[in-house]
């Protein structure tokens, strides 16, 4: 079964950001895209597949913070 793809224009919609930091991504090699131009065409015409666009969520995703381990208190010391 063929999985949904999305053109950097979608998924520039979905991130609410332009389409160049889509393109970014993929030149860099971060968001994975398959580019289906035809051989000699100049410029690519990519797709992103849904499970390279859920990879790279799920990896850009915040994780929660580790918990912060507690400091103990000084100890006073009486001198007499």
């Amino acid at each position: 079964m063929l999985s949904a793809t999305y053109s950097p224009s979608e998924i520039a919609d979905r991130w609410a950001c332009k389409v160049d930091k889509v393109l970014m991504l993929i030149n860099r090699g971060e968001l994975g895209a398959i580019n289906t131009a035809p051989g000699g065409a100049k410029k690519p015409r990519w797709r992103i597949s849904a499970e390279s666009l859920e990879a790279f969520e799920r990896d850009r995703s915040t994780k929660p913070a580790p918990p912060k381990a507690r400091r103990r208190a000084r100890e006073s010391y009486e001198f007499i």
